[in-house]
């Protein structure tokens, strides 16, 4: 968020003042002290921003990418709750190599 309000010369104050909330709100945010924000306030931000399809696209991927904590899916299978508490087993271990494969992997099953 705060390299997309910078690109466009907005202040802290100014897009809070956009999006209806506190310049310390905003701030927080944008520093990862709130956590994620919602869908409706990342797509309220996306249209006061006036921002294209790649830079939604940008803003959308990096707002998942910085939750620090994370949920598996209740819908998962046994299987799925097994791979992902080995993932996080692991994780603290993996080399960036690996991390990159695995991200490679998930990547194209999403195509």
């Amino acid at each position: 968020m705060r390299t997309l309000r910078l690109e466009r010369g907005l202040l802290l104050k100014d897009v809070a003042k956009l999006m209806g909330v506190s310049s310390a709100y905003l701030s927080a945010l944008e520093h990862g002290v709130k956590g994620v924000p919602s869908a409706d306030f990342v797509s309220k931000l996306e249209n006061n921003l006036k921002l294209n399809a790649q830079q939604r696209s940008q803003l959308r991927r990096a707002v998942r990418d910085s939750a620090t904590h994370l949920a598996i899916p209740p819908k998962s299978t046994p299987l799925g709750f097994q791979a992902a508490h080995a993932f996080a087993r692991k994780l603290p271990n993996l080399s960036e190599r690996q991390l990159r494969q695995v991200l490679d992997m998930l990547d194209k099953e999403e195509e």
